[in-house]
Formats: C-alpha cells, structure tokens, sequence
C-alpha cells in the first residue's frame, strides 16, 4: 500500500484567504461605493462586484486570476445589486481591486487586496 507523497499539490487550490476591496468616498469613509471580493468558502472560482451608492455610476473590478492577469468586471445594475464571473476552480482568483467609472474624469479604485499581503 502506497502512502501519500510529500509535498504533493491538491488537484485544485485557492487563494488560501478571501480577497476583498472596498471604493469608499473620498472624504467620508462611511459612505461605500463600490466592493469587490472573492470568497475562499467557495475556492475563490469567481469575483462579485456590487454597487454600493445610488450615484448613477457603474462599478468595476479589476482583478487577476492565478493564469490570466488583468481582467474586469463591470457592473451597471445600480445600487445595491451584484455581479459575478465566471468560476474557474483551477485558475482562481488571486488579486481584487473595486472601482468606479465616471464620465470626462478618472476612474476611482479602492485598494488591490492580494492573498498575504496584511490585508
């Protein structure tokens, strides 16, 4: 009978923690715009994005999976719905970032959340 092998890697993986971030107005922390996150509960497969403030603005993630960087998510639902990817269990999502468009000026984004970075 064979044992396991050491060090072996798990057919899937994941993030190891969830990964979040949260766009809140600029001079009022308390007001919340836009928050981004992937779950390790559910493996980190896929991103929600939901709009937090009835502005009139849509709502985007930037986020990177484990093979693939530099994907969005865009949400233009408006207050208080939910977005969601695509969920792929062995490309997961690695990095998160919440922003908001805005028309004739620059996009706002909160913090990229990355796993193991403090956050």
């Amino acid at each position: 009978m064979l044992g396991a092998v050491a060090g072996a890697s798990p057919a899937y993986a994941d993030a190891g923690e969830d990964v979040t971030s949260r766009l809140n107005h600029h001079t009022n922390p308390n007001i919340h715009i836009s928050y981004a996150y992937s779950l390790q509960s559910n493996g980190n497969k896929n991103v929600a994005v939901r709009d937090e403030r009835a502005d009139g603005n849509g709502v985007y993630s930037e986020f990177d999976r484990k093979n693939t960087k530099g994907l969005r998510l865009l949400n233009n639902q408006g207050q208080g719905e939910t977005t969601y990817s695509d969920s792929s269990a062995s490309n997961y999502v690695v990095k998160v970032t919440a922003c908001v468009h805005f028309d004739g000026t620059p996009d706002k984004c909160g913090p990229d959340d990355r796993p193991g970075d403090g956050r």
